[in-house]
């Protein structure tokens, strides 16, 4: 049995009959390539729970949800109220607006609470029907939380409050599947039911085949469904790159190292690019994996060098890499000029606006 430390490895490796699965243990995570069979009698059968389901971008998926409570910060509240209020709002939508029979949907329920968190899945699973994608599911939920918004005020603090995770319809999104927990905890997904091959595999997101009929989705404002940047769920754009930021990137190769991807974030002005240099200035040495990223912010003129891996966060700032780091004089002309003129952007969502200008991007 092949295991895999990246993604593409895993790709790379499998067979049209296998899915991938991301497995967390002592050594930390690795990708393997197997068929549902093999998948449960190596790992799930042996008592090795700490998994997830790959959901490949741009393949068919059901409808899934991911509900969490801090109990803590609101001990009040119950994820169950949670689902109660989505619930209705979904079923709506599915029912009145795509004209789909409540006798043709089923609902895998999934728990994983403890007295600190509140914890849910949920997975439809709709007879005839399927969702093009995740970003398709992304695309229908963001329609959701818009219907709430406009009709159901009252009912948007599920949202307001990220009770549901919106941010989780990303790129070969890893969800965590019945039966597992996170590793070094013993929060196991379940539903009722004894943990078995056919109950586990009957609650996956992605079919490994698929012949159902693809239920037509678009984003709120009916441009193309995408997928999400990941993390807290803020709204921005992968790629968009207005002209007077091409001198910025190239001042920031030269300082400190090329752009590999960019992701934007219109309504503040802010973006996040991921460098190709695994040289950590907080560490003070090269990551074996975690590369560096830069936030640039066009209102003040300025950016910073963040790293993706958790550990450095807390390590005190490099002196030369203070917040607020200024652009060459001669690049603010073309910045200002772009500034202060209307601006036209790719469709991004309302929510945008809300989304901080120092936020990472997660990557693999």
């Amino acid at each position: 049995m092949a295991v895999h430390r990246t993604q593409q490895a895993a790709f790379d490796a499998r067979k049209s009959n296998e899915k991938i699965f991301q497995n967390q243990g002592d050594s930390g995570r690795y990708y393997v390539a197997m068929t549902l069979e093999e998948y449960w009698s190596r790992y799930l059968a042996t008592g090795i729970r700490c998994g997830c389901e790959l959901i490949e971008k741009d393949k068919p998926c059901h409808l899934f949800i991911d509900l969490d409570v801090n109990k803590e910060k609101y001990p009040q509240i119950d994820v169950n109220q949670i689902w109660v209020t989505l619930e209705k709002h979904i079923d709506f939508l599915l029912t009145e607006y795509r004209e789909i029979p409540m006798a043709d949907i089923t609902k895998q329920l999934h728990f994983s609470s403890n007295a600190k968190k509140g914890s849910m899945h949920i997975i439809y699973q709709i007879k005839g029907k399927i969702f093009q994608s995740a970003a398709h599911v992304g695309a229908f939920m963001r329609c959701v939380q818009q219907y709430v918004d406009e009709e159901n005020e009252s009912d948007a603090v599920i949202f307001d409050n990220r009770f549901v995770d919106m941010g989780i319809y990303t790129q070969n999104r890893l969800f965590r599947m019945l039966g597992c927990t996170k590793y070094g905890q013993q929060r196991y997904l379940t539903n009722g039911n004894d943990l078995t091959f056919q109950n586990w595999s009957g609650n996956l997101v992605q079919p490994l085949v698929n012949d159902a009929d693809i239920i037509p989705i678009a984003e709120p404002d009916n441009s193309s469904p995408r997928y999400s940047s990941g993390g807290t769920g803020c709204s921005g754009i992968t790629g968009w790159t207005p002209d007077c930021v091409a001198p910025l990137l190239e001042y920031i190769a030269e300082k400190h190292a090329s752009v590999t991807r960019i992701h934007a974030f219109p309504m503040t002005f802010t973006f996040a690019c991921n460098l190709a240099t695994k040289m950590c200035p907080f560490k003070g040495d090269d990551h074996s994996s975690n590369v560096l990223y830069v936030v640039i912010n066009l209102v003040d003129f300025s950016y910073r060098v963040r790293c993706h891996s958790s550990k450095c966060h807390s390590r005190a700032q490099p002196e030369n890499n203070l917040p607020g780091r200024k652009f060459p004089e001669e690049l603010k002309p073309a910045v200002d000029e772009f500034l202060n003129h209307a601006v036209d952007i790719p469709a991004i969502l309302p929510d945008a606006a809300k989304c901080a200008p120092d936020l990472p991007i997660v990557c693999e």
